[in-house]
């Protein structure tokens, strides 16, 4: 599967991107919501080696519960599909999920479609991940994190929700600082990842921007 994106290519393409957002602070949000959808065409009309759609969507809400607490509750999903002379999407374009950002307690990108020799991850035309996350506020500049993840890779899109969704649980700690938040996870996987015979430990995740 890795050998068949062997050699170089051109990829051109336009996207046109459309987002609501009315958080109270883009930064330590406590309240309001994201709408977020974007559109990429390539190849056809654009040139290019390779001929392919994808869309992803996004929507995230703020709740403030009791003593400055928040529940951030937040869905992702993605679409992609060849046209024209190209029969797969390019694995550089694809959807990947597992790691700091998706479904904590995973390694990065394993979940999903894997090169069957290899276990490289190879991504997927279609993704589903779902977050749910409570902050609690022990001083104005450190809290600590709660948080369920879950979701999944499919290969094809006709292929979106069939094989069941990956989920992980965890804890985390949130640090303000003048360079931006600072995030340390540790998530423990509820299912194997995809090409191990058993379901692994946890792991520390650790990142430099809000949100999943």
């Amino acid at each position: 599967d890795l050998k068949s994106e062997e050699g170089e290519n051109i990829i051109s393409s336009t996207s046109y991107e459309l987002t609501y957002d009315s958080r109270d602070n883009i930064l330590d949000p406590s309240k309001g919501k994201v709408y977020s959808g974007s559109v990429e065409i390539a190849g056809g009309p654009f040139g290019g080696d390779k001929d392919f759609w994808r869309f992803f969507g996004m929507t995230s809400y703020y709740f403030p519960v009791w003593r400055k607490s928040v529940v951030e509750a937040k869905g992702r999903i993605g679409l992609a599909d060849s046209y024209g002379d190209s029969s797969r999407v390019p694995i550089y374009e694809r959807y990947f999920a597992g790691g700091a950002n998706t479904v904590r307690g995973y390694r990065e990108r394993k979940i999903g479609p894997i090169d069957s020799r290899t276990n490289d991850p190879m991504g997927g035309d279609s993704m589903l991940i779902g977050n749910l996350e409570y902050n609690y506020p022990l001083a104005n500049f450190f809290k600590l994190a709660a948080f369920y993840d879950v979701g999944n890779v499919w290969s094809e899109i006709n292929d979106l929700g069939l094989s069941g969704l990956k989920s992980g649980v965890g804890f985390g700690f949130r640090l303000k600082t003048p360079i931006g938040p600072l995030k340390l996870d540790y998530g423990i996987p509820l299912n194997k990842e995809s090409g191990e015979d058993s379901k692994g430990d946890g792991r520390f995740h650790f990142s430099m921007s809000h949100g999943f």
